[in-house]
């Protein structure tokens, strides 16, 4: 299930990702005239695979 999202919205939460991975107010590089898309999924199934991957120096640790 998913639905599109245009307008300020669309801003608003470009500008929420900013915030929270690169430190900013605001996304800085839109251009004039550009148009902000964003695409929420809601996902209908979740699978987790367990010891597929080791992990990686600096990555997640397993529980205690």
């Amino acid at each position: 299930m998913s639905r599109f999202v245009t307008g300020g919205e669309a801003h608003e939460r470009m500008d929420r990702l900013a915030r929270k991975y690169l430190g900013s107010e605001r996304f800085e590089w839109i251009m004039p005239g550009e148009q902000r898309v964003a695409v929420i999924v809601r996902p209908v199934k979740v699978r987790h695979v367990v010891g597929v991957e080791r992990f990686r120096p600096g990555g997640p640790r397993p529980a205690p």
